[in-house]
């Protein structure tokens, strides 16, 4: 990942002389040339000169926020609650944490990371790691709430490959309130929305909003529109993917209900949907589907598998494990649809 050291004019800018300058309050002149592209920002106050400073922080004053920046054009913010951290370590990395809106509280522990660089280009607004209010992202709608104990790490290269520069593709992790998304004005607390991988298409990454303890996963690169794993819209929802996604629409969604499970281990381009419906993204809140279980397991596969549970029912249960296929339980309630090895399973639970 893009990381631009701390350049040393001499020994007073080692590692160690240079934490001990920062704690004891020393003028910035004492750190000079050294922060072109790195900036702290502490509880309201600029750590580093920002004359010149190709790097941002943002924090505010009487809210205890810690926001980190690393790299041209790298910009971090941690605003709107107590306690928000953001590190944007990369060439236009950006992260946000809290909320956006002046004068805002309440959005308290928020973390959003962005580690890797960021290339312009898109008709998105630009990539990154948002956690929290939904006005983080620009164009985002803000929550009847507040939005706490919010984690996004967006660990990976984010660049569409064609585009206008200035702007990005909507790619990254997405962790808090549905607006963050553009799915509504609920509020999210204590998701957890992860991307390991390269994104490199538009409206992809990793979004747990919209609802409780949602957690969204992704191991892999995304080069299409609209992929990646999406848990919310509910509480205790879980959608993790372990491969790599080419095919626009494609990916793994816990969506429309509580404590839905979706997983994927899979073929490129494999897919998992529990509850609401196998259309993840811009799916009303409304939509029902509780403890739905929807698993694929075909890691030696070559050919693309899919899972499918709940689709506006409850307890529905799909799996296909070390076969390729395509499992289904969506059409009542408490159905199974079970592809293996020794064959195919359906039935009523």
């Amino acid at each position: 990942m893009a990381h631009s050291p701390v350049a040393s004019a001499d020994a007073s800018s080692d590692s160690a002389s240079l934490i001990d300058t920062l704690l004891t309050g020393a003028s910035s002149a004492a750190v000079g040339s050294t922060a072109s592209d790195f900036q702290i920002s502490f509880n309201g106050m600029d750590l580093l000169p920002t004359l010149g400073n190709e790097a941002t922080a943002t924090t505010v004053a009487g809210q205890g926020g810690l926001a980190i920046a690393f790299g041209d054009g790298a910009s971090a913010t941690a605003e709107g609650g107590t306690g928000d951290f953001a590190l944007a370590d990369g060439t236009n990395a950006l992260a946000n944490a809290g909320s956006l809106t002046t004068g805002a509280t309440g959005n308290n522990f928020d973390i959003a990371e962005d580690i890797g660089s960021n290339t312009a280009g898109g008709t998105g607004a630009p990539d990154g790691a948002f956690a929290g209010a939904g006005n983080l992202v620009a164009g985002g709608i803000t929550s009847t709430g507040t939005d706490s104990n919010d984690t996004a790490i967006d660990f990976g290269n984010n660049g569409p490959t064609a585009g206008v520069d200035g702007v990005g593709g909507n790619d990254g992790a997405f962790a808090g309130a549905a607006g963050l998304i553009g799915v509504g004005g609920t509020a999210g607390n204590s998701d957890t929305a992860e991307t390991f991988g390269n994104i490199l298409g538009e409206n992809d990454g990793a979004a747990a909003v919209g609802g409780n303890n949602n957690f969204a996963d992704i191991s892999g690169t995304e080069t299409g529109t609209n992929e990646g794993p999406f848990a919310g819209l509910g509480n205790n929802n879980a959608a993790i993917a372990d491969t790599n996604y080419t095919t626009n629409g494609d990916g793994v969604s816990a969506i429309g209900g509580d404590s839905n499970i979706a997983y994927v281990d899979g073929p490129d381009n494999s897919t998992a949907a529990a509850g609401g419906t196998s259309t993840a993204i811009g799916e009303p809140a409304t939509m029902v589907g509780n403890h739905d279980f929807s698993y694929v397991a075909d890691p030696f596969g070559t050919a693309p598998d899919t899972a499918v549970s709940g689709n506006g029912f409850s307890q529905d249960i799909a799996e296909v494990l070390f076969a390729h296929g395509n499992a289904t339980a969506d059409s009542a309630n408490l159905l199974y649809d079970f592809f293996t090895l020794f064959g195919n399973f359906t039935g009523s639970l």
